[in-house]
């Protein structure tokens, strides 16, 4: 039962920084208030659902970045097992 696992490191870490260089480019800011001083029911609570479509764009932002974090990392200590599984194969 022996089974490859081929990591294509650059491709990985290119897709990340892919991803990184857009989260920027999200538009989380929605406009702070619609119609102005309306005093409408509707417009109230689309000014509170815009206010809200903020903090999520604002928190997917986040946990994006904490993500490719975590891809890198995760993709580090492949590289290193890598390194070293190679270095005790060819050791033995």
């Amino acid at each position: 039962m022996s089974q490859e696992l081929k990591v294509r490191y650059a491709d990985v870490e290119a897709a990340v920084s892919k991803i990184d260089s857009r989260i920027g480019a999200l538009q989380t800011n929605l406009g702070k208030e619609a119609a102005g001083g309306n005093k409408l029911d509707t417009v109230t609570k689309l000014n509170e659902l815009n206010a809200l479509l903020q903090e999520v764009g604002e928190a997917y932002k986040q946990i994006l970045k904490e993500n490719n974090q975590s891809v890198r990392k995760t993709l580090q200590e492949l590289k290193e097992t890598d390194a070293e599984l190679s270095s005790r194969i060819q050791s033995s």
